[in-house]
């Protein structure tokens, strides 16, 4: 599978000076308003709280260089953050190296000082020396912050260049897709304030579940949390408690928190979930896949939208998007000329390009640009292909709630008892669509909207 590689300028750092500290954080290739630059600026003054952007950076770190199931040296460099300036804020993203936990610091517009922020998404470097200084930046420090190449004399003996190749993995962009898709499912939980956090987060077990820590669900109660071993209505899942201790860089600068799920009953046996932390000028968000062992790249939440979507639609959408921190699609849908329903199809279709992300605080999408691939669908989503597949060599028949569909030399059946889809395969046996939906579902779907 192929991954989006770049080069940077030089490499980040953080350099003390007697009046005024300096972060300095190189950017690599990116995607502007004005088109592909080699390393934008995104931010260029002074931040307010350098405590906070520090912590939360290294909370980010940890995650991106951590396997939380089965842990095991990755064999691979730290990779570096996803950043996207959207005029009022810095949105940067990542995924831990299982691919099991979704983490995006938002820095607001609040926390910046003396400079307009930018427009566009490229990567940051963080690096190992820089990671060491983070954890060294107080409340108390006057911090410079610039977001992309500094200036740099080539007229004296020392100037260098770091050529530190940038490597934006295939399955950090499928799993950009799978969350925003998971994340419009979700509904505020519970909320607690700073001390029902940190006893709640001293208290959690961290052993079992293969080096990702204990699993267990979450009932909210007015202190907190009562943990059982099996869900209830309403309950959360926290799916490996190890998994939140990167939190451990931020305790200390929570103000509150918010826990997003989707709607559980008793016979949930998986779910995923969200924690957004607020801070002071900023919010930090992970979320946790269903369980441990599974990676988001692999969820499958976008199948049945992108069945659905329709790529003159998402074509019209992605040029009406200017990497806006709110998309509203109802006022795409005036503004396109498109229904609203399928202006959602689009903006899935989108998602699965890494051009759109979900915000669960503000309950909106957001825009981002990463390098296109052409051929990103077909190696993201093989289900999708095979599905269409069927449907060109004519391997599905019937009607009503009863799908013959020819595939592999068997035949399998698809029903939709009370609108809910079935098949007879195995994959469905299995996973009962908390994978999405196999290739057979889709491909009745997709046969009974040509002919209905």
């Amino acid at each position: 599978m192929n991954d989006v590689t770049d080069n940077y300028l030089s490499a980040s750092r953080y350099v003390k000076q007697t009046a005024q500290d300096h972060l300095i954080l190189q950017t690599a290739k990116g995607l502007t308003p004005i088109g592909q630059i080699a390393n934008p600026v995104f931010f260029d003054g002074r931040i307010s709280r350098p405590d906070v952007a520090a912590a939360g950076l290294l909370s980010l770190v940890e995650i991106a260089s951590k396997r939380y199931f089965n842990p095991a040296p990755t064999g691979i460099d730290m990779l570096d953050p996803i950043v996207t300036a959207n005029g009022d804020r810095l949105r940067c993203e990542v995924f831990s190296a299982c691919n099991g936990v979704y983490a995006r610091l938002d820095l607001l517009g609040q926390i910046f000082n003396d400079a307009a922020l930018g427009f566009g998404t490229t990567n940051i470097d963080i690096n190992p020396p820089l990671s060491v200084a983070l954890a060294g930046i107080s409340m108390h420090d006057r911090l410079h912050l610039s977001v992309g190449p500094s200036q740099i004399n080539f007229t004296t003996n020392d100037a260098h260049f770091v050529e530190r190749k940038v490597k934006m993995p295939e399955r950090w962009i499928r799993g950009l897709g799978e969350t925003q898709s998971i994340a419009t499912q979700f509904h505020l939980q519970a909320q607690l304030d700073a001390i029902e956090w940190r006893r709640f987060f001293h208290s959690l077990p961290t052993s079992g579940g293969s080096g990702a820590g204990a699993s267990m669900w979450l009932t909210p109660t007015l202190n907190g949390f009562r943990a059982t071993s099996k869900s209830t209505n309403g309950a959360i899942s926290l799916a490996g408690a190890a998994r939140l201790s990167a939190l451990k860089n931020i305790t200390h600068l929570i103000q509150s928190v918010n826990v997003y799920g989707p709607s559980t009953t008793s016979d949930t046996k998986a779910a995923a979930s969200a924690w957004e932390f607020l801070l002071p000028g900023a919010r930090l968000i992970i979320m946790l896949s269903p369980e441990p062992y599974r990676g988001f790249s692999g969820e499958g939440a976008l199948l049945h939208a992108l069945s659905q979507a329709q790529s003159d639609d998402a074509l019209i959408i992605n040029a009406l998007l200017a990497w806006d921190a709110n998309i509203h699609p109802q006022s795409l849908a005036e503004e396109s000329q498109i229904p609203k329903e399928r202006v959602l199809h689009a903006l899935q279709l989108l998602a699965a390009h890494g051009q759109v992300g979900f915000d669960l605080h503000e309950q909106d999408y957001f825009h981002r640009q990463v390098p296109q691939v052409e051929t990103r669908l077909e190696m993201n989503y093989p289900r999708l292909v095979a599905a269409k597949e069927l449907i060109k060599n004519k391997s599905v028949s019937g009607v009503g709630a009863r799908i013959r569909v020819l595939s592999d030399e068997l035949t399998q059946w698809v029903g939709f008892a009370n609108g809910t889809p079935s098949c007879t395969c195995i994959f469905w046996s299995k996973h009962r669509g908390s994978r999405g939906p196999c290739k057979h579902i889709l491909a009745a779907q997709l046969y009974l909207e040509t002919t209905i």
